[in-house]
């Protein structure tokens, strides 16, 4: 089954796809989350009613869930090589050996045709293409194989960054924070694994992964080539942990699906950071895709940062130094 949700005079109404161009919705539901392990019967309901089918094209489209938490990952090794060989190695044993990840804000969720607006204060927006996971019910320190099954579906991510927010905050050796919290853009479709079985190959799914700017193609991968399968994900995230009911589970960035990996593989003039105006498309085959443009900052820098500021311990040993010298 494939889910969208629309907004309608009546408020967000949930719908499926009957084809590429056609949804039916329901009159009364505004929502899948508690219905997130019975989709296909949710879906066959709705499809064998009598409520009218409409144009795809016609809708209002919103984000198709709402995630009380997000869980980002990184499993494409081919996007973090770059990074790794601008700092001369060859990539940590713990990337290897683990998933790694990070807890994002679920406050920040948009739709899919949703603008982003730049950060205050940021220089350098960027869009990452990822996948997302759909947790169906609560989990804790499962298998792998256990958590094939928790998989409720798919749907495309962005998670935009503010990349000189996000590498400043991270000199503290913490985060990713600011740089990552303002917007996480989801949908348009939430795809059944059933739906994608045909084309199920190792660790995901032979599914191309494309990233454009004003018509422009940056980047694709295929989300086949992941390192670490979103069963692995759910297992290492609910392990000694629980994983709540209708989480989101993000990939991590694709292979070309982001400016700050390209301008590293090819140039910063190739690649520009994103400017207010711009057009931003993500896609992944059978999931559609991600539309936003970019609109300039409302709002200018923390008014908190402390300009010069130096280490207090460094200053009080020092002065302790001197103490004992006079």
């Amino acid at each position: 089954m494939r889910f969208v949700r629309a907004s309608t005079p009546d408020g967000p109404r949930i719908g499926v796809l009957v084809d590429d161009d056609t949804a039916v919705l329901s009159p009364t539901l505004s929502t899948v989350q508690d219905h997130l392990e019975s989709l296909s019967d949710l879906g066959t309901n709705i499809l064998a009613s009598s409520y009218p089918r409409v144009p795809l094209d016609s809708l209002s489209l919103l984000r198709p869930v709402d995630p009380p938490s997000m869980r980002d990952f990184m499993v494409f090794e081919e996007h973090i090589k770059p990074a790794w060989r601008s700092r001369g190695i060859e990539g940590p044993a713990a990337w290897y050996r683990q998933p790694i990840g990070y807890f994002s804000n679920a406050a920040g969720f948009r739709g899919p045709h949703d603008t982003v607006e730049i950060p205050g204060g940021s220089q350098r927006l960027d869009f990452e293409l990822e996948v997302g996971a759909i947790v169906s019910r609560t989990l804790q320190s499962v298998s792998s194989d256990q958590a094939e099954s928790a998989i409720a579906g798919y749907l495309v991510l962005c998670d935009w960054s503010a990349r000189d927010l996000q590498s400043a905050e991270m000199e503290g050796s913490l985060g990713p924070f600011k740089g990552k919290d303002f917007a996480t853009a989801l949908g348009p479709v939430l795809v059944t694994p059933d739906e994608l079985a045909d084309v199920r190959n190792g660790t995901g799914y032979d599914l191309r992964m494309t990233t454009s700017v004003n018509g422009r193609e940056y980047g694709h991968d295929l989300w086949s080539s992941a390192t670490w399968s979103f069963e692995d994900l759910l297992s290492y995230a609910s392990w000694n942990s629980t994983v709540e009911g209708g989480a989101l589970i993000g990939s991590g960035t694709c292979q070309g699906g982001c400016i700050l990996e390209l301008s590293l593989r090819h140039s910063p003039e190739q690649y520009p950071w994103l400017a207010a105006g711009d057009q931003v498309s993500l896609s992944i085959e059978r999931l559609g895709s991600i539309e936003s443009v970019v609109t300039a900052s409302c709002r200018g820098p923390w008014p908190g940062f402390r300009d010069g500021a130096q280490n207090p311990h460094h200053t009080r040993k020092t002065t302790t130094t001197m103490r004992v010298e006079s």
